[in-house]
């Protein structure tokens, strides 16, 4: 059995679809990921898209659905919140363009998925403020282009996408003549190319026969939570925090989504104000939301077995979680593992919570114990645990949102490959308004922290203020160069060090100390008094003093301070005031 002769899309034909698009982009991470353009080991656009798209894969394989439009849109929802790093949000959105079309039409036919796919490239240009040519973007664009031109009436969705993958795969050869910094390091677009590998996982989807497809690319549930990253799996409980002579002080986080059952109780007519009063009367803190027969609740209790017993009475579990609060106020609380929404989408949630509200709260993420330390003393009140080469996803910024209780919340995404994701989970978001700082590198969120003067009355002022202190800064930093060409003008051999200011390399070398005293030279141009150089995981002390002491018989008047900063990838972090 296959699907080449269907005109239609269904959801079994889709959920086909998807999970071979995935397991494509999964096979070929490795290609995808070294046509990094800049020579620093951090290309994970391979792995940014696979865990996306394995967002909505997971959530179709984990969520009941019924019909095209359920799974489309359920998806669609699950990329969103997964998505990281700039493909990833920029996949996600293309997908969400195509689910608005689908999900608001009678019959996905070829021509409705044309639209539908139009629709997905107007989506994924709108969630870039400056969309660069050349890129997935241009991919996506020109090979919907082509597919519109080439289709005929009536064309089944393995012509339609037969057409969507030659145009694709003639787009992405073209990119290079579109982007000089292709050209110069001799790839094509990366993001283009992983947009390849999905679209021929839909065209393999629609050509091979199922138990063929089922053999190449099939999912069990044990090997996708397996296959996720660590930021994806459940933390370990350090049993010491609670012992056998604690008191229980804090009750237990109680989270549940249920399936509400006819066979149980009568959704039509389910009485919500029953639960939800049931709920206060048992604890407190209490969320509720219903989406028709699913039921999101959140609320802290003692008594949680009277909390499932109760619910156990209309429905079945999808998913629960039960957590030890006093665990997490000895110190065991953790980023990703916190309560999952249970916001309405109008940004109403019933119920109450306890807390006291503050006007602000600060997010910011980080690579390394040592910028974990700084930017808490500088006021971070939330830590998000990212940088190169692990992105982290809008679910995790939401899961980081949802710790503070604060009308506002300023983000420090402190990567170019994480704002996005940043902005994402900002529109997602609905109990707080969250303001995006501009930060592009650890550096500039040092900068942008120091420059932080909480106002309750005026926020927008404040993050004007932050994001002209990070524009007028200057940072850089030093790496390994993880590939050899002409940059800038500098000669870089595989292995070498360079110094970088941005995506501009200003030196290179066979030494780390000639390289970062290069780029501190460099820095120090513009009158600056003060050099702050945060140190990577391999600068060892010799390599400080030894840098400390040309520095300052180099640069008398300047004043250097070396701070661990513990990070990957950066032997060294400069900001110079």
């Amino acid at each position: 059995m296959n699907y080449r002769d269907a005109k239609v899309l269904t959801s079994d034909i889709y959920s086909v679809m998807l999970e071979c698009a995935a397991g494509e982009l999964k096979a070929h991470i490795k290609d995808v990921n070294d046509l990094n353009v800049f020579p620093v080991p951090d290309g994970d656009t391979g792995d940014n898209m696979w865990r996306t798209m394995h967002g909505g894969v997971k959530a179709l394989k984990t969520c009941k659905t019924e019909g095209l439009r359920d799974a489309v849109n359920t998806s669609s929802k699950g990329m969103l919140h997964a998505a990281r790093g700039n493909s990833g949000v920029i996949l996600s959105q293309f997908f969400k363009g195509i689910t608005d079309v689908i999900s608001s039409s009678e019959n996905a036919d070829a021509e409705c998925l044309l639209i539908a796919l139009q629709n997905g490239v107007r989506h994924a240009y709108a969630a870039v403020l400056n969309p660069t040519e050349g890129t997935i973007l241009t991919v996506a664009r020109e090979s919907v282009e082509y597919a519109a031109d080439n289709v005929g009436a009536g064309a089944t969705l393995h012509e339609l996408f037969t057409q969507l993958l030659t145009g694709m795969k003639e787009s992405l050869e073209h990119t290079p003549e579109l982007l000089p910094l292709l050209k110069q390091a001799g790839v094509i677009d990366s993001g283009g190319a992983g947009l390849y590998f999905i679209a021929h996982g839909f065209v393999n989807a629609l050509t091979d026969d199922i138990d063929v497809l089922r053999s190449r690319y099939g999912y069990k549930t044990e090997s996708i939570d397996s296959d996720a990253s660590s930021q994806d799996r459940a933390e370990s409980v350090n049993i010491n925090l609670f012992t056998a002579d604690d008191v229980m002080d804090y009750g237990y986080c109680t989270e549940l989504l249920v399936r509400l059952q006819h066979s149980k109780t009568d959704i039509a007519s389910f009485d919500d104000d029953a639960v939800k009063s049931f709920l206060a009367s048992v604890g407190d803190s209490v969320v509720y939301i219903r989406d028709e027969s699913l039921i999101k609740l959140h609320v802290h209790t003692f008594s949680p077995e009277k909390v499932l017993d109760y619910m156990h009475a209309f429905g079945e579990f999808l998913k629960l979680k039960i957590e030890n609060m006093t665990l997490e106020h000895s110190g065991n609380d953790s980023p990703h593992s916190l309560p999952v929404s249970c916001e309405q989408d109008d940004g109403k949630a019933f119920g109450t919570v306890q807390k006291s509200r503050k006007y602000l709260g600060i997010v910011a993420v980080s690579a390394g114990e040592g910028f974990a330390e700084t930017f808490t003393s500088m006021g971070v009140d939330v830590l998000v645990s990212g940088g190169q080469s692990m992105n982290p996803s809008a679910q995790d910024f939401i899961d980081a949102f949802r710790q503070l209780d604060a009308d506002n919340i300023i983000v420090f995404p402190n990567n170019k490959n994480i704002i996005l994701s940043a902005r994402q989970a900002a529109g997602l978001y609905t109990g707080s308004r969250v303001h995006v700082i501009e930060s592009s590198s650890l550096g500039q969120g040092y900068v942008g922290l120091a420059a932080l003067y909480p106002c309750e009355d005026h926020v927008e002022e404040l993050v004007d203020s932050v994001n002209n202190a990070i524009k007028e800064s200057c940072s850089g930093s030093v790496s390994v160069a993880a590939k050899s060409g002409l940059f800038d003008g500098v000669t870089v051999n595989e292995g070498n060090y360079i110094g970088f200011i941005g995506k501009t390399i200003i030196s290179s070398a066979g030494s780390l100390f000639d390289t970062a005293l290069a780029l501190a030279g460099h820095l120090l141009k513009e009158d600056k008094c003060v050099l702050t150089c945060f140190c990577g995981k391999d600068a060892t002390d010799a390599d400080n003093e030894r840098l400390g002491s040309a520095l300052k018989e180099k640069y008398p008047g300047v004043e250097v301070y070396f701070i661990p900063g513990g990070q990957d990838v950066y032997s060294y972090i400069f900001v110079a005031d």
